[in-house]
């Protein structure tokens, strides 16, 4: 997964913008150490609303279900086409805590032993997590590259709150078809897009 916070809400790539995939994206998707053009964009916005019981989560998961289209807990992000790729920003509206997830782990923790997010636990409910404070509904601050090949993410979204709580994450979705291109010029990589896939969170 390749998940970033960032501080500011991001520009969207765009027509000929150029991307790098560093090492550690799965293999069959022939991207590690490549680069590519953005050949064409499409603006998607999807609206995933959820109410979720007071003590309790609910798992959601960008996998597409096995009849296709969506479901409760299947959200059909995952790119299809080999040449495409999905550019999320992501903002959460409601009193809930969003944690990211990769292979059933949590994806935040900290370096010492039993330091990871733990909903069953009142103290380590609160690690690890975001809130709505950290990507407001308007002010989109979480990022996230998708490729076909990749392990669908998972979001755990879990009510800290008394009563029943209803929740929103709105994704706009940039929807990139991409072309392998040559390596460009030392001036053009600094302007280029880095695009980084992580099995476990990096520190």
């Amino acid at each position: 997964m390749s998940w970033e916070q960032l501080v500011e809400t991001p520009q969207l790539l765009r027509e000929g913008h150029l991307i790098y995939f560093t090492g550690g994206w799965p293999e069959p998707s022939g991207r590690n150490d490549k680069w590519f053009s953005v050949q064409r964009t499409q603006q998607v916005k999807y609206d995933v609303n959820r109410i979720v019981a007071s003590g309790s989560s609910i798992d959601l998961d960008f996998a597409v279900p096995a009849g296709g289209g969506v479901g409760d807990k299947n959200l059909s992000l995952m790119p299809t086409a080999a040449d495409t790729m999905y550019e999320l920003l992501m903002s959460i509206k409601g009193n809930v805590l969003v944690y990211p997830i990769y292979n059933n782990s949590y994806f935040q923790k900290l370096e010492a032993s039993n330091v990871i997010p733990d909903t069953s636990n009142g103290r380590l409910r609160y690690l690890g997590y975001w809130d709505e404070g950290d990507s407001p509904a308007n002010e989109p601050k979480l990022r996230e590259y998708i490729i076909k090949d990749q392990q669908a993410p998972v979001l755990r979204l879990y009510n800290d709150m008394f009563g029943d709580e209803p929740s929103q994450l709105r994704f706009i979705i940039n929807h990139i078809k991409l072309v392998e291109t040559q390596p460009p010029s030392q001036e053009m990589r600094r302007l280029a897009r880095i695009a980084t896939y992580h099995t476990s969170y990096k520190y």
